[in-house]
């Protein structure tokens, strides 16, 4: 019995020894040997696809996803982490302002070692530390020379566009590829700071419109200018024609025509006193 006992838990044993040397490398994921004890202790520079491996005595097997996921910052506890993750900046007159970015990064399979033996072994903290240091660095960077009236509009996308570079070209050579940093927030001001941005918009806005209804209004003006002066203007043209016709009927002219238009039969009838007039004046 005793002897039984002995050889089940010679078998126990090794079964859980052969069964704990096995590990896999999932889909959408690429692995690394790295081996922790011994001599030659390091990366292997081989990498891993798909699939199941055995990892002998003094190994270990670390993955990294190669699809591209998507890391958000924010200052919502229920969303990417239960802590204020947000951007935190001040602008150049010492503002603070923040904003909620979300980071969409994956690494590059070829680089693997690369990326190991910079950062470690888990891609999920190589964001949540690394890059989000880099991120918060060059939101600093930048808002630093501007005020926060050009932050929350003029340079908002500026910012963003500065930032995403910054840490792009900072891990692209590590293995740690940026596909984007896109904001998931407006940039957040001080609430008195917010109201006096809004007013200056509000007031400007105003400006413009008024300006626009004197505009329409000189236009309307001009028009009805410009028809009174096209009204003047033709009933001069017809007074002087009026003018011009007067000044030509003459005796001579008037003769003629009673000249052209008689039959050459003197009236039948004609009252006491009345005279036919000369059609051929001298």
């Amino acid at each position: 019995m005793k002897r039984s006992n002995l050889i089940f838990g010679i078998l126990l044993l090794i079964t859980v020894s052969l069964t704990s040397c096995w590990s896999h490398v999932p889909p959408r994921n690429v692995g690394i040997m790295v081996k922790t004890l011994g001599n030659n202790k390091g990366v292997k520079p081989e990498v891993l696809g798909v699939g199941r491996y055995w990892v002998g005595a003094y190994w270990d097997l670390y993955t990294y996803p190669t699809n591209i996921t998507m890391y958000p910052f924010t200052a919502d506890s229920e969303e990417g982490s239960t802590s204020d993750e947000a951007m935190k900046f001040q602008d150049k007159d010492g503002l603070s302002l923040s904003c909620d970015v979300a980071l969409s990064a994956h690494v590059n399979p070829d680089m693997v070692p690369t990326t190991f033996q910079t950062y470690g072994g888990d891609m999920e903290n190589i964001i949540k530390t690394n890059v989000k240091q880099a991120l918060l660095s060059n939101f600093i960077n930048y808002s630093s020379q501007y005020t926060a009236e050009q932050i929350y509009s003029s340079k908002k996308m500026e910012m963003l566009q500065f930032v995403k570079k910054a840490v792009t070209d900072k891990f692209a050579p590590n293995g740690v590829n940026i596909i984007d940093v896109e904001y998931k927030s407006e940039i957040r001001l001080p609430d008195n700071v917010l109201k006096a941005i809004n007013d200056k918009i509000e007031a400007a806005q105003t400006a413009l419109k008024t300006q626009a209804q004197i505009q329409q209004s000189t236009f309307e003006a001009q028009k009805v200018a410009a028809a009174a002066q096209g009204v003047y203007e033709a009933k001069l043209l017809e007074a002087k024609g009026n003018r011009a016709l007067s000044e030509s009927i003459t005796p001579a002219l008037t003769s003629y025509i009673l000249a052209n238009k008689w039959n050459g039969v003197s009236p039948i009838y004609s009252g006491s006193g009345s005279v036919l007039p000369p059609l051929f004046p001298k």
